[in-house]
């Protein structure tokens, strides 16, 4: 993850920023500094080597901590925002 996804210019370890690890498991923000998108990561460090899985991302590093610290969606909310969705006609395509 040397290069940015998106624009394919080089970055620098400089531009990454650990967020959090646990057990070898490193959650990474990258943002690019030449097109300012943002990369978050997941990288795990085993015995057998290195595997990582990112996505680009509109989200700063504080909108991923903020977000972070609130756990998993709920089936209930999962299920309201359903409702909002269905009520305000967004599945209507036909």
């Amino acid at each position: 993850m040397s290069s940015c996804p998106l624009c394919k210019k080089q970055h620098s370890t400089k531009d990454a920023r650990i967020l959090s690890k646990k057990n070898g498991a490193y959650l990474v923000h990258i943002t690019c500094p030449h097109c300012a998108n943002a990369v978050l990561a997941v990288i795990v460090v085993t015995q057998l080597g290195l595997s990582s899985v990112g996505m680009v991302t509109d989200l700063g590093t504080e909108d991923v901590m903020r977000l972070k610290q609130n756990g998993p969606v709920t089936e209930d909310e999962l299920l309201a925002f359903h409702a909002i969705l269905r009520e305000q006609n967004i599945f209507n395509i036909i």
